[in-house]
């Protein structure tokens, strides 16, 4: 069996352009956030998500204990949104609101609430499983924050929303 270099890995997998998005949830009264790439829909029926989480951060804990979280997708312009959940604060306000009683980052391209559906072992990270229960749109959509090869990339093209109906909450059936 032939070892695998993680620096390689890693550099390798930063080829997969992803998008941006923050987690945020509330544990004890505190609000805490991260910066997430490693998130990905998994099913239509019934509706989950999955976000990967390092054993080694503080939020592997609190998503845990939380039992419900936001996943923030941001925008071109929230980069900095984005550098400080990943460990280099700065001079951004984060006036947190609420979405369905989770705390959840005001302007991003959607924000899509979950409960915990199942925590499972990944390695040196836990695969966080989110049942669906509610979407949010905003109203315009500006371009994704895109993270490529170890950096932030913009869309080339501008990119212009084509749907109708953005804004709106939406509830999962139960």
């Amino acid at each position: 069996m032939t070892t695998i270099d993680s620096r390689e890995f890693r550099r390798t997998m930063g080829l997969f352009a992803t998008g941006v998005t923050v987690v945020t949830a509330e544990a004890d009264g505190e609000i805490h956030g991260m910066t997430a790439n490693s998130v990905t829909s998994v099913s239509l029926d019934p509706p989950l998500v999955l976000v990967c989480v390092d054993r080694r951060a503080h939020m592997c804990g609190i998503i845990a204990k939380a039992g419900r979280f936001a996943i923030n997708i941001l925008s071109v312009h929230q980069e900095a949104v984005s550098q400080h959940f990943a460990g280099s604060p700065g001079d951004v306000a984060l006036p947190f609101s609420s979405l369905d009683g989770v705390p959840s980052l005001p302007g991003t391209l959607a924000t899509i609430v979950c409960t915990t559906h199942e925590v499972l072992a990944g390695g040196d990270h836990i695969i966080v499983l989110g049942r669906v229960d509610v979407t949010q749109q905003a109203p315009e959509m500006p371009p994704p924050l895109l993270y490529f090869a170890g950096r932030y990339e913009r869309l080339e093209k501008e990119h212009t929303a084509a749907l109708n109906g953005h804004g709106a909450a939406k509830r999962r059936a139960d």
